[in-house]
């Protein structure tokens, strides 16, 4: 796992940006990262529906076209491909996989994730020099 590690844990369209598009540029710039996904961050992912922060969802409009016109996608699928594109390995945390759905997971780990167990994830965290949320 990378030097550094950043969790999604929103199930927002705003967090998804925020993550990915990070993400990506800083691997893009020789950074160490990765993204672990869990909490509503995943259930958004295994659901499919998304949404905004309430207090950007009057901007929805906005900021769908102002990332097309910056290259960047706003679906939170075509974002995952984007940093998977760009070299950053993407996680599903295995644990909150179990807690949404039981044991075992009565669905997939969401395309272009690769499952993480809780026991590899708290290995990797200790490990980690950064760990932030977006």
């Amino acid at each position: 796992m990378p030097e550094t590690i950043v969790i999604c844990k929103e199930g927002t369209i705003n967090s998804y940006l925020s993550a990915l598009v990070v993400a990506t540029n800083m691997k893009k710039a020789g950074e160490d990262i990765s993204v672990v996904f869990m909490q509503e961050g995943l259930a958004s992912l295994v659901d499919k529906k998304y949404r905004y922060d309430p207090g950007l969802e009057g901007y929805a409009e906005d900021i769908k076209k102002n990332a097309a016109e910056m290259g960047v996608p706003s679906d939170p699928f075509e974002l995952i491909k984007m940093a998977s594109s760009a070299g950053v390995p993407l996680f599903a945390c295995y644990a909150w996989m179990k807690l949404l759905g039981g044991k075992p997971p009565r669905f997939e780990i969401p395309e272009g994730l690769q499952k993480l167990e809780l026991p590899d994830l708290l290995k990797e965290l200790g490990k980690a020099k950064k760990v932030f949320t977006l």
